[in-house]
Parts: structure tokens; C-alpha cells; sequence
């Protein structure tokens, strides 16, 4: 295991890290999270040795391996694609260079004595190549390429001709194929389109290694994660299960926490008014002096310092008709092959829709052409009466004024109705302070999209356009644009891979995939329902934008409702029993966790080993309990999965 011991870092003044201890067991699954700048990507670069802790130490086992994937573009050399993934199995390069040199001495009998030698040596390497399965590597290497979105016609392509986002890919596959002891991956999700992502999860669940990762994608955690450790004001602390049992858990911590407070100010009150009423009696002054002893014992309870709450409304100034958006028989191409063919569309006000597809399916080419930035080869884009488009991409940074402040350049386009709360609206896009007065020209690439970001929302539009919106945005600022999104009378059209994001905002979801598009009514796990039972059986029509008509005439008789009815009592009563047991292995497993927790805090304790036998009670019952969460964890996880088709 790797272990953390009292790790502490500053930065300038602020104290960033103060004493984190972290064990890493085998196998492990950790979604590290936390608000942006809090330390989650120094504490990895402080596990992988890029950064030195300031206090603290690190321990790993000997010949331990961290793959590591950072959350910006890394500088990789290699000449074609293919050949850059193989790099990250370098035993097996070293071996193939060895038994290559020795092919050679003996095809051209250069060393007649040692030729018995040499063989033996062969052999030896030969048999070392295929325990490290050596011959599978290059078959492993284009698999994982193919997964994470690259086809076989471009293994062989030059690295230096890709995009930066295309090259983190190429890195991710390097790391992956070596098959590490533990897996860093700092927002592994920003790189991927949601085919990718989808084929990342299902990788890393059979993944034999351990995995820390940083992401703000709650599907990806809920997916990955069987615990959560949560980075907040210098201290770690962790939770058993997945992103929304922590949440509950947080919940009920804090709710506890409060009380023990309450009950903490009621007594030191109480403790108080005894002193405050005997202070200047000589009788009483033995017990005045124990209860002023007794208040400066008295461990003094912190509350957590509230989150900010920044709620703010998006509106239509002026609403649109209904009729929001037509396309009929579209078709686009840039050169000679057809980007789009043959797209028929309708969007009406009030709907919000998805635009899922793998990179480069034409999802941003459809966007450009409802916009007007492109025009089509054949068909037609009509935007209704009164629609005011605003649209949200990552290039829109080009067309901020770089002169003016983060408050000046907001307000610029900001509708009338968010003129008075703009500085606290600009909160909510971690703009706050001095912060708002800084010129746009010395932000970082990420603050100005969160400007530009900003001035979208803002303005006085009716139908929202938004290439990837939650990118460089903090779990807490998702939510708060999920909720204002959520009460947004326009119409919404969203490009994301946060699926959790897509899940609680949209109702259509439209798949674009070989020029086509293909239209599913509901939200993004609705839609992934739907495309699994097509995938499932082919000859089945999935339910589309075009509802069934056919409404059949046969009666129930009395006999087939009464069977229907206990069939539902029956999968009613087995949903109450896997949620109470659900509820139950949370709590065993909350307790559980605890009590490791509390253990892994004596055995770092120096004055633990002094009493040998209090030692081995602490190592049994530590071992018990390691081996006791996994097995709660998984039974966890059938019943979850058991709740999840019954629900379904």
C-alpha cells in the first residue's frame, strides 16, 4: 500500500495542505474531490514526487508504479501513435532489443563460445516475453486505442498532426497499457467524447490496480468510485461508497456535528453562569476555579464554514414563438465527404435537448449552421420569429474585450433584469473581490471562458446554445448552473460530456452519428436505456421522438389484472427490502470505515509499538475489518445494481 504520513504544504501564506495522513490499499477506487484550489492536484504531484512535501513523508513499496495523468497537455515524443502507446511497456521493449541482439550473434555465428551460453540466455528472455505477454502488447495497445476513439486506419498517423486534446488520449493509452499499481488521474473525463468515457468506465472497473481520481463528473464517480475522499480547508477526510452516498453522509455528519455544538454552547453556558454567580464567594471558590479548568479543557467544536449560496435565475426578456427551430432535408459537407446528410429537426420553446456524438460526428458543425456561422450545401435552417440565439463555445474567448474588467465585460451584454446583482451573480463564476476588477487580458485560459461563459447566461437571450458549459467549473458551481438552467423558460441546447449534468436538464436527447441524427425522448439515461435494448436486439425499434399510435383493443380479464397487481406488490415489497438493506450496509460500512480510520491513526503513532501486545489487537482487528468493507462494499453494490433494473 502507498501510505501519506502528516503531509503538509503552503503556498505563499496560505497553509494549502496541514498534516494528511492517506493510506492507498490495493485495489482501492477514490474519487478525490473538492472546490477548485484546494490542493487536489498538488497533492498528487506530491505522491508522484514532481513536488516536495513541505512537512511529511511519503511511503511506497519498492519498485511501486504511479501512472499519472495531468490535468494539462504533457509533451510526449514518439514518431507514430501506435509506437508512442508501446513506449509505456518499456520491459518489453528492453526485452525485444535483447533477444534481437541475441537472434543476430547467433544467425551470424560471430561468438562460437558462448553459443551454448546464449541459447540458455534466449530461452530465458523468450520465456520472460511471454510471462509479460509480450506477444498481446501490440494488440493491447491498438485495443485501447480503439476505445478511446481512434480508428485503425490511424494507429500508424504521425503524433505531431494531432490536437492537444487527441495527444492526452495517445497518454492516457501509454499509461493504461503499463499497467501500474496505482492510477492518478487528474479530470481524466475533459479529454473524452461520452462514447470514449463510456469505454474508460467499463476499463477501469476491471482495472487490477488501485485509482485516485479527480473529476467533477458525478456520473464518472458514481460509475467509478467506492469511496470519496473529500480535500477541504487543508484536511482529507473519507467516505465508504459512491458521490451520492457521500453526499447523504456528509449531510447526516453535519446535522450531527451541529447538535454535538448546540450541546457543547448549552453547557459551556451552563458552566458559565455558575462562575459568573459564584465568582466573588470564598466558599465557593474550589469549584469556580474547577469550572474555569474545566471550560479551557473543553475541546472547542468547529462547525463548517458554510458554502457560499449563490442563487440566481435565468429569463427570457422577451419569449419566443413557439415554433423555435425547423430544419428540413439539411445537408453539409466541407470538402468532398458529407459531414451531415438529409437532417430533418423541429425544436419548440421551453425544450431542452442534448447533442450527444464521437468527436467529429458534426455536433459543432450543427451548431455553426443553426447559428448562421455556416450556411448548408442542400435543405434549410429556419429560426422562428423572435429568437434570440446565445452561444456558448470554447472558441467564444476570441471575442471578449481584453481592455475591460471582468465586471465591465459582463455587464456589457447583460439583460436589465441581472444589472443590480451582477457582482454577486459573478460569484457563482468564482469571480469575487478584487477579482471582478482584474482587465480580461491577465486571465487564464479557463477564467475567460468562465467570462464568456458569464456573458452568455446573461444576456437577453430565448434559446441557449452550449458547447461543453461546465468545463473549468467546481462541483458547487455546476450545480448552481444546473439549477439556474433548470428554471430557464427559453429553450436549451447543450453539448456536454457530464452526463449527470445532461441527466438533470434535459428532456430529448438527439445522437448524431454517421451524418445522421436520431432523436430519443427523455433524459440521458433514458436515452443510454434506449440505445442498449436497440444494441440488444436489432430488429427492435426503439421509441424515438415519434410516439406509437397503436392502442390495442384487447380487454384485461379480471384474472390478468389480479396477476398484475401482485406481480407490482411483489416487486414493491422486494424494492422496500433492498433499500432498508442498502440503507443498512451503508451504515455498517460508514462505521466501518471509521473505525479503519481511527486504526491507521494509532499504527502512524510512534508510541503504538511500545506495547506489543496492544500492537498485534490492533493489526487483528485492522485485517478484519480491511478484509470486512470490500465484502460490505460488494454486497452494496448487487443490491444497488438489484434496485437499479427493478427501478428501470
Amino acid at each position: 500500500m502507498l501510505q501519506l504520513k502528516n503531509i503538509a504544504y503552503t503556498l505563499g501564506e496560505q497553509l494549502l495542505l496541514k498534516d494528511i495522513n492517506w493510506v492507498i490499499n490495493p485495489g482501492d477506487r477514490i474519487a478525490l474531490i473538492g472546490a477548485n484550489g484546494v490542493g487536489k492536484t498538488t497533492l498528487f504531484r506530491i505522491i508522484t514526487g514532481g513536488l516536495d512535501a513541505h512537512d511529511g513523508q511519503v511511503y511506497k513499496p519498492s519498485n511501486y508504479q504511479i501512472g499519472y495523468l495531468p490535468q494539462e497537455e504533457v509533451g510526449i515524443d514518439g514518431s507514430t501513435i501506435l509506437s508512442t502507446v508501446l513506449q509505456g511497456r518499456q520491459d518489453i521493449i528492453e526485452l525485444e532489443n535483447q533477444i534481437e541482439e541475441i537472434q543476430n550473434q547467433l544467425q551470424n555465428k560471430t561468438d562460437f563460445v558462448n553459443h551454448d551460453k546464449q541459447l540458455q540466455q534466449l530461452e530465458h528472455l523468450q520465456a520472460r516475453y511471454a510471462m509479460l505477454d509480450g506477444h498481446q502488447a501490440e494488440a493491447e495497445a491498438k485495443k485501447i486505442l480503439s476505445g478511446l476513439g481512434f480508428t485503425t486506419n490511424s494507429f500508424e498517423d504521425s503524433l505531431s498532426n494531432l490536437s492537444g486534446g487527441w495527444r492526452m488520449r495517445v497518454y492516457l493509452a501509454r499509461i493504461l497499457i503499463r499497467e501500474p499499481d496505482l492510477l492518478l488521474l487528474d479530470e481524466p473525463t475533459n479529454h473524452l467524447d461520452l462514447p470514449s468515457l463510456e469505454w474508460m468506465e467499463n476499463y477501469l472497473t476491471k482495472f487490477k490496480g488501485s485509482i485516485v481520481f479527480i473529476s467533477h463528473d458525478r456520473f464518472f464517480i458514481d460509475r467509478l468510485a467506492s469511496q470519496i475522499a473529500e480535500l477541504a480547508y487543508g484536511q482529507l477526510k473519507q467516505y465508504a461508497g459512491n458521490y451520492h452516498f457521500y453526499e447523504q453522509k456528509k449531510q447526516q455528519d453535519e446535522e450531527l456535528l451541529f447538535k454535538q455544538w448546540e450541546e457543547q454552547q448549552a453547557e459551556r453556558q451552563r458552566i458559565q453562569r455558575f462562575i459568573d454567580r459564584f465568582r466573588y464567594k470564598a466558599s465557593k471558590a474550589p469549584q469556580v476555579q474547577s469550572r474555569i479548568k474545566q471550560l479551557e479543557k473543553m475541546e472547542t467544536i468547529e462547525l463548517p464554514r458554510p458554502a457560499a449560496q449563490i442563487q440566481f435565475r435565468i429569463k427570457a426578456d422577451i419569449p419566443s414563438y413557439k415554433d423555435v427551430l425547423k430544419i428540413t432535408h439539411l445537408s453539409f459537407r466541407y470538402n468532398q465527404d458529407w459531414v451531415l446528410k438529409d437532417i430533418n429537426l423541429n425544436l419548440y420553446r421551453g425544450q431542452k435537448a442534448a447533442l450527444v456524438g464521437v468527436n467529429g460526428a458534426g455536433k459543432t458543425t450543427l451548431t455553426r449552421l443553426i447559428t448562421g456561422d455556416l450556411e448548408p450545401v442542400e435543405g434549410s435552417v429556419q429560426r422562428g420569429q423572435r429568437v434570440h440565439i446565445g452561444f456558448y463555445a470554447q472558441h467564444q474567448i476570441e471575442s471578449l474585450n481584453m481592455n475591460n474588467t471582468v465586471h465591465e465585460e459582463v455587464k456589457s451584454t447583460a439583460a436589465p433584469s441581472h444589472q443590480d446583482k451582477l457582482r454577486d451573480i459573478l460569484g457563482v463564476f468564482k469571480f469575487s473581490g478584487d477579482a471582478v476588477d482584474k482587465p480580461v487580458r491577465v486571465l487564464s485560459g479557463g477564467e475567460k471562458a468562465r467570462v464568456s461563459l458569464a456573458k452568455i447566461l446573461l444576456s437577453p437571450c430565448n434559446f441557449l446554445i452550449m458547447d461543453e458549459p461546465t468545463n473549468h467549473l467546481d462541483m458547487e458551481s455546476r450545480e448552481t448552473l444546473e439549477n439556474a438552467l433548470q428554471a430557464y423558460d427559453g429553450t436549451l441546447l447543450l453539448i456536454s460530456h457530464d452526463r449527470y449534468f445532461l441527466d438533470k436538464l434535459v428532456n430529448r436527447v438527439i445522437d448524431i452519428k454517421e451524418g445522421r441524427i436520431k432523436v430519443y425522448e427523455g433524459n440521458y439515461s433514458d436515452y443510454l436505456r434506449l440505445r442498449q435494448l436497440n444494441t440488444a436486439d436489432g430488429n427492435k425499434k426503439e421509441k424515438t421522438h415519434e410516439p406509437s399510435t397503436k392502442i390495442s383493443g384487447v380487454k384485461k380479464t379480471k384474472e390478468q389484472k389480479q396477476k398484475e397487481a401482485e406481480a407490482r406488490q411483489a416487486v414493491s415489497k422486494e424494492r422496500n427490502a433492498l433499500q432498508n438493506s442498502i440503507m443498512h450496509l451503508e451504515k455498517n460500512i460508514g462505521v466501518l470505515t471509521d473505525q479503519k480510520n481511527e486504526m491507521e491513526k494509532q499504527l502512524a503513532q510512534p508510541e503504538t509499538y511500545k506495547n506489543s501486545e496492544k500492537l498485534r489487537e490492533i493489526q487483528i482487528e485492522y485485517d478484519r475489518i480491511c478484509k470486512q468493507i470490500p465484502e460490505l462494499e460488494k454486497e452494496w453494490e448487487k443490491a444497488q445494481i438489484r434496485l437499479e433494473a427493478i427501478l428501470d
